[in-house]
């Protein structure tokens, strides 16, 4: 069994009295481990099982993530050693960004590690660095033009049950991918991540003039599947402001 894992399951076994939570935000995963106060328990004992608590939740959030809808990173670290070093690697120097003590005497820590963002990203250890970038597609109809210059693209996924992906894909409703990994590229992918993640339409990344569309299904948990007249206006879009090709593109779910 992985090391990480075996010192958490020694923790787990001492916080009886323990909570956590664990969730995918914009651009990092992070989880929660909460302990409750019981008599004879000491702050320092309980500060320190919030913490591993954590870093457990931490590494279960990040085994169940979706690199694709095909695959998930429990999958690939169990297929690729290189890969489960460095991912073994990212959840040892997962950055514990608070511990606070609650007035019920609870202790709260949270972990965190960035999906995306450079070398230290989930990203940089589960995406494939040397593929081939292919161009993205072109809009069928060549009289398609973008009249406004959009800065960015937002797709509406809200009550769809749309999944976090570190690699999701959008496709057309006749199965044709207009953004994926493949299109951008490792580097784009590591630095910028291939979308963010957002709970409101308006998100910076996406700009001040963002082409808003609505999903009409989501495919293999992860995969954003929209209309054909919205896949063509994407493209078009793309076509005059390079926005898929500078990952400007919004998830809202």
């Amino acid at each position: 069994m992985r090391k990480i894992f075996q010192i958490a399951l020694v923790v787990c076994a001492l916080s009886i009295f323990s909570l956590a939570a664990a969730n995918v935000g914009n651009g990092y995963i992070e989880a929660e481990g909460v302990v409750y106060y019981e008599k004879g328990m000491q702050p320092n004992a309980m500060r320190r099982i919030a913490v591993m608590d954590a870093y457990r939740y931490l590494a279960e959030e990040v085994d169940n993530l979706h690199v694709t809808a095909e695959s998930t990173v429990r999958n690939m670290r169990d297929l690729d050693d290189v890969i489960n070093t460095k991912v073994e690697a990212l959840l040892r120097g997962a950055k514990v960004t608070s511990v606070t003590r609650a007035s019920d005497g609870s202790f709260h820590a949270l972990v965190r590690m960035p999906m995306y963002g450079g070398s230290q990203s989930l990203a940089s250890a589960v995406l494939q660095e040397n593929i081939p970038v292919e161009d993205f597609p072109k809009p069928k109809f060549t009289n398609i033009s973008s009249e406004i210059n959009y800065t960015g693209l937002v797709i509406d996924c809200r009550g769809l049950n749309l999944t976090p992906a570190v690699a999701p894909t959008i496709k057309s409703a006749a199965g044709v991918e207009i953004y994926a990994y493949k299109n951008i590229g490792y580097q784009n992918a590591v630095s910028k991540g291939v979308v963010e993640y957002a709970d409101s339409l308006n998100s910076p990344r996406a700009g001040d003039s963002p082409l808003v569309v609505k999903a009409v299904k989501i495919s293999g948990s992860c995969d954003v599947v929209v209309s054909e007249a919205d896949a063509e206006k994407i493209l078009a879009a793309n076509v005059a402001t390079n926005i898929l090709a500078n990952c400007a593109v919004v998830l809202v779910r």
